[in-house]
């Protein structure tokens, strides 16, 4: 079977009338969550809803006393890749970057016996959130959050203050 292409599936739909697009979306909502929950989220007419509960996961997975490191690492990949999966506006996910960020910040600053993969994991996460605010051009919407990021970082180890500095400089 030949890989389907954006230009194949324009052409399949503008050969399709009305009712048969409609009846296709109909059956990928039906059987696809991501479908459904895309279009929960576009009809909702305010802040995707679904954002907030991914946000909500994140700060869940960071506020135990004392967390599996791995295991949470693991779990909020899963969620960034979920939801990546649902939204279509990189400001979205990217405030889901820095969210989990922040999060993991706040963790260290309570608890500094962290690991290296530990404090990676959440650089990481911050370079995916620079390089998607820059190709998405929204810069100056979350300055502000990366200033105070950096600045809050002050009492990381392997010197990630350092580190997150100079992926700012990306922006």
């Amino acid at each position: 079977m030949p890989k389907l292409t954006k230009k194949a599936l324009l052409k399949h739909l503008t050969k399709s009338d009305k009712e048969d697009i409609i009846g296709e979306v109909m059956t990928l909502f039906d059987k696809f969550k991501n479908v459904k929950e895309f279009y929960g989220a576009e009809l909702s007419g305010e802040v995707n809803p679904l954002l907030e509960k991914y946000k909500k996961k994140i700060t869940q997975a960071y506020s135990s006393a004392n967390p599996k490191e791995r295991r949470t690492n693991l779990n909020i990949n899963r969620l960034i890749t979920e939801f990546k999966k649902i939204t279509i506006y990189d400001r979205e996910l990217s405030d889901l970057l820095l969210h989990r960020v922040e999060c993991g910040v706040a963790a260290f600053n309570r608890n500094t016996n962290r690991s290296n993969t530990f404090y990676n994991c959440i650089l990481n996460s911050f370079g995916e959130a620079i390089n998607t605010i820059s190709s998405d051009s929204s810069e100056s919407e979350f300055t502000e959050r990366i200033e105070q990021i950096i600045k809050s970082s002050a009492s990381g180890k392997f010197e990630f203050q350092k580190r997150i500095n100079e992926l700012a400089k990306g922006i």
